[in-house]
């Protein structure tokens, strides 16, 4: 009666994350939000191709290594603004 070959719907698209991969590259850390990128651009093409667990799997990754490369340009940031105050304190304490 019911046509048992009918192919189950896809599920729903996962967000590419390219804007943070972006955002993440020029504001952050350089090389993992190239990478971040690199995961992004694949998503809809692996989606468009039908494969589907690719597509989540590649939209992860660059979830990930986005959030990698803004927690390792806020770590250095923290660290810059740590010798840079360390290092005027000592200057201020020798008389210059």
């Amino acid at each position: 009666m019911y046509n048992q070959n009918i192919p189950e719907p896809p599920q729903i698209k996962p967000g590419n994350n390219l804007v943070w991969a972006i955002l993440t590259t020029i504001f952050c850390c350089l090389p993992f939000g190239i990478v971040a990128i690199v995961y992004a651009s694949k998503v809809d093409g692996l989606w468009a191709a039908g494969d589907y667990a690719g597509a989540y799997y590649s939209a992860g990754k660059a979830k990930n290594w986005s959030i990698i490369a803004a927690a390792c340009g806020t770590l250095g940031i923290i660290v810059y603004v740590i010798l840079v105050s360390t290092g005027f304190a000592i200057l201020g304490s020798q008389g210059y």
